[in-house]
């Protein structure tokens, strides 16, 4: 599975389940800060993630 916020792929995650935005974030210790940064914005939307896979 692909995980995207807007259209940047944030990580790749191979599962034999069904799995959730916020699991996946948890699996790969998402640095909300650091990814903002990165990014250059000043935050973001929870919901502007997306899972494709």
């Amino acid at each position: 599975m692909k995980l995207y916020y807007e259209d940047i792929l944030v990580a790749e995650v191979l599962v034999n389940h069904s799995i959730t935005i916020e699991e996946v974030l948890n699996l790969i210790d998402f640095d909300k800060n650091k990814f903002i940064e990165e990014q250059g914005f000043e935050d973001i939307d929870h919901n502007d993630f997306k899972l494709i896979g």
